[in-house]
């Protein structure tokens, strides 16, 4: 490893996307907004298989050459359906175990971690598998780990519209995120075998909560098909690809797959 490799990126953003669907690493300038970067890879594995993806990992660090820096700030977000948000008044870091236990099979090996959501005044708890974690620390010693729903939750909160959605499709589970107004309605991933599932988890959420689909603004992500976003139209008539501002990328399938894993996990994220 070259001595200039060592050297700290400053004004660059290493974002780590990992989950069920593939992967992506991200270098982005945070004072242009450039991408300097950007590598994805699809994966031929099933996808709950930890040591498999800590492989791909490492395989993609070694050959990017940039990737190998060190950066002052990287995020890895990982695609885990093991989060549960809880107030942060009544948080204790040593009770996050148990909290998740209560809701998900957390195996041996996970590592449980937090996050704060100030905005909402509430705290993230959530598992990581640690395979992956170690890769990543292998080469990127200030990395840090959040459940991909964060990034998520803080575009949506960021929305004007009164009454609104997000869906975030993977092939195993769904996110679903409701706000009206600053008010968090639900934040909770479900496991599925097929998008007809996903849909029914979504319509019943805004049953319970009583929301009018022609009233509410969808947001969607994630790897859906042109035959999902038809479906979802002829029900919602505000339906909209989530994606960076930045608009990187030049198709819907793009944008829908990776534009979420530009969105900064917070304001203070993206500072230098």
């Amino acid at each position: 490893m070259s001595a200039n490799i060592k050297i700290p990126q400053t004004h660059h953003r290493l974002s780590i996307h990992i989950g069920v669907n593939g992967l992506s690493f991200i270098v982005e300038d945070t004072q242009t907004k450039d991408c300097l970067l950007w590598r994805n890879q699809t994966y031929t594995f099933p996808g709950n298989d930890y040591n498999e993806w800590a492989k791909e990992v490492g395989y993609v660090f070694k050959q990017e050459e940039l990737l190998q820096k060190r950066f002052a700030c990287c995020d890895v977000m990982i695609d885990t359906h093991k989060h549960t948000l809880i107030p942060t008044s009544i948080f204790k870091a040593e009770q996050a175990i148990e909290v998740l236990k209560q809701l998900f099979d957390v195996a041996y090996l996970d590592e449980i971690n937090y996050s704060s959501v100030n905005a909402l005044q509430a705290t993230c708890i959530y598992a990581l598998p640690a395979p992956v974690n170690a890769m990543v620390f292998k080469y990127q010693h200030k990395a840090k780990f959040y459940a991909s729903v964060i990034p998520l939750m803080y575009f949506i909160m960021g929305r004007s519209e009164f009454s609104r959605a997000l869906l975030h499709y993977a092939h195993a589970h769904v996110d679903l995120i409701l706000m009206q107004g600053e008010k968090l309605l639900l934040c909770n991933s479900y496991a599925i075998d097929r998008f007809s599932t996903a849909m029914y988890f979504l319509c019943f959420a805004l049953k319970q909560w009583q929301l009018n689909p022609r009233s509410l603004s969808l947001y969607v992500s994630g790897s859906l098909k042109p035959t999902h976003i038809k479906q979802l139209c002829a029900f919602f008539p505000s339906v909209t690809v989530a994606t960076s501002a930045t608009g990187l990328f030049a198709t819907e399938s793009l944008n829908l797959q990776y534009g979420p894993h530009f969105f900064p996990l917070c304001a203070s994220s993206v500072e230098v």
